[in-house]
């Protein structure tokens, strides 16, 4: 229970900075948070470049302040980035989920 409160606190923080750097966040696996720019609606790739930069480098910065409520827990993020295609669409009937594939996908799951 006090993983899953910290993990929804820190989770709930970087919630708030998607909305701020205009990222779409495409799923949590464990601990691990992926984000996408320029997706589900199209955009300039400099300007999504940009905004996923400002997001990890945001999340960076959230860390370094984050103050979990459990106490005597220390925080440290990992952040990569990768650009290229992909393919999008909802996937699912019972619990539809917008979701992306391809190369770039599986390279960004792995940094």
């Amino acid at each position: 229970v006090q993983v899953v409160t910290l993990l929804n606190e820190l989770f709930g923080m970087f919630d708030e900075l998607t909305q701020r750097n205009g990222v779409y966040k495409v799923e949590t696996i464990g601990d691990a948070l992926m984000c996408v720019a320029g997706c589900p609606v199209p955009d300039d790739a400099v300007r999504n470049a940009v905004r996923a930069a400002n997001m990890a480098l945001d999340m960076v910065k959230a860390v370094e302040h984050f103050k979990p409520s459990l106490e005597g827990v220390r925080v440290q993020i990992r952040v990569g980035l990768h650009s290229g295609p992909v393919v999008a669409g909802v996937v699912g009937k019972k619990m539809p989920r917008f979701c992306l594939f391809g190369d770039t996908v599986n390279t960004a799951s792995r940094m």
